[in-house]
């Protein structure tokens, strides 16, 4: 019974929150810097209602609507230069966890004069960071209460996390009305990304009684409510079960963090031509993966499964969740060949001792890769 948790963010959560918006937001100064997405925020009307949401508090706003679905550092420097100009106060980023991604790393990018040498490290305790305001409008990558920022180094193709306690949204405003919009795919990939959070966080060597409590609770969620949402895409008692969770998840990656799934997914941005989705590539990797910390943390998984309500042979259960929520998929099936699996191996980073694999090495990635192709 020996933790350290950390959850700075304030987080507003349930429906019709996103109306509130102005209010919860105004102490923080009176221009503010949207970031988004290229598409959705427009197509869904998003960007006219917090426009017209933040000019009730007399908030001027400006729009940046350039990241991209893996938000890149080219991206993250011109949302910086427009922080300078525009002598912005405060961000609010609005999307998915890539266009929160972005909005994080431009948040502490301002003090920088480029994101791209800080891309894969941890930053310094000095470094400044404008406040940032998360709204996700999807229900999955938990990023509006994380202290990491993936984002891909576009001058030499490295996909890695920005981290710091810098990165941490300053107020997470967490409406799952927002996440009626997204299709039946995105609601299926990022609702996968939820599980992987929560299982890799309850492995992880970081976990604690703390995190184990909110993974399990979180697990029973997700591997009832996603099923059942991809039925019924309009319940929104559904949906509110999947964001929570998803919300779970994210408080979770912020304390005891992921384990090897992530780090091998991640280094797969190091190929430009390759374009899948982060939680396709995770569902991709984890039947090989889970088959094999089964070997090391089975009393922990078998427990898992009886308090969640879970039957089947050791990780079978995963394999049938992947099934139900229609994300299995292959490598291959993005277009990963034999001769990118090194090109990956290369670049893989972050934290591979909170997996809880004894021997972590060059065979071990490739085997993986290779029973994921």
């Amino acid at each position: 019974m020996n933790f350290t948790f950390h959850t700075p963010t304030q987080i507003h959560f349930g429906c019709d929150k996103f109306n509130e918006t102005g209010k919860l937001v105004k102490h923080l100064g009176n221009r503010c810097l949207i970031v988004t997405g290229k598409t959705s925020m427009q197509k869904h009307g998003y960007l006219d209602r917090i426009k017209e949401i933040l000019k009730k508090e007399k908030i001027e706003t400006f729009f940046f609507t350039n990241i991209s679905n893996d938000a890149k550092s080219s991206e993250v420097n011109k949302g910086a230069s427009v922080c300078r100009d525009e002598e912005i106060d405060f961000i609010i980023a609005l999307g998915g966890g890539s266009s929160i991604d972005g909005a994080k790393a431009i948040s502490v990018s301002y003090d920088l004069k480029k994101i791209e040498p800080f891309i894969g490290t941890q930053l310094k305790q000095d470094k400044k960071s404008l406040p940032l305001v998360a709204i996700p409008t999807t229900a999955g990558t938990g990023s509006e209460v994380t202290k990491g920022a993936i984002i891909t180094d576009d001058t030499k193709n490295f996909k890695s996390g920005v981290r710091g306690e810098q990165i941490f949204p300053k107020i997470a405003i967490i409406d799952p009305k927002l996440s009626l919009t997204m299709p039946d795919s995105v609601a299926a990939t990022t609702g996968f990304d939820t599980f992987t959070h929560l299982f890799e966080s309850y492995l992880a060597k970081k976990s604690n009684n703390f995190t184990d409590m909110i993974s399990i609770a979180g697990l029973e969620l997700i591997m009832t409510a996603l099923p059942e949402s991809l039925k019924s895409p309009a319940d929104i008692s559904l949906r509110e079960k999947i964001s929570y969770a998803a919300l779970l998840g994210g408080i979770n990656v912020g304390n005891a963090s992921t384990c090897l799934p992530h780090r091998l997914q991640q280094a797969m941005g190091s190929v430009p031509s390759i374009h899948q989705p982060h939680a396709q590539g995770l569902a991709a990797i984890y039947p090989s993966w889970s088959a094999r910390i089964y070997n090391f943390k089975k009393d922990k998984i078998e427990n898992l499964k009886n308090l969640i309500g879970q039957k089947g042979k050791s990780i079978s259960f995963i394999d049938k969740f992947i099934e139900n929520i229609g994300v299995k998929n292959k490598l291959s099936d993005y277009g990963v060949k034999k001769d990118h699996l090194d090109i990956f191996i290369k670049n893989i980073s972050g934290n591979l001792d909170n997996d809880p694999i004894e021997q972590k090495n060059n065979q071990l990635f490739k085997e993986i890769y290779l029973e994921s192709l």
